[in-house]
């Protein structure tokens, strides 16, 4: 997406936004927030330095970046935070 959006065109996206397993759920465990069949955002499972799973990560699906190190207790958590930092490069405006 190259074009910056505006505040209330990215809340409709963002008010149509949907967690769901990705394909490769059964292998990757891996989730996606879609809207309108766009994929916004990637949840991941984090692993501690000991290979534990210590919560949930995202990554901005069209840059592949992730603006925090630090996991989320719940997919659900990880997720309104990757819309947060969504809607903030979209719009370059302040978040939720």
């Amino acid at each position: 997406m190259t074009a910056r959006l505006t505040a209330k065109a990215a809340r409709t996206i963002l008010d149509a936004a949907e967690l769901v397993k990705a394909p490769t759920w059964s292998e990757t465990r891996q989730w996606r927030v879609v809207s309108g069949g766009q994929i916004l955002v990637h949840i991941l499972p984090s692993y501690n330095m000991r290979g534990r799973r210590d919560g949930w990560t995202w990554v901005l699906a069209a840059t592949g970046q992730r603006l925090t190190t630090r996991p989320q207790p719940t997919r659900e958590k990880a997720a309104i935070d990757g819309l947060a930092a969504w809607q903030w490069w979209t719009t370059g405006k302040e978040t939720l």
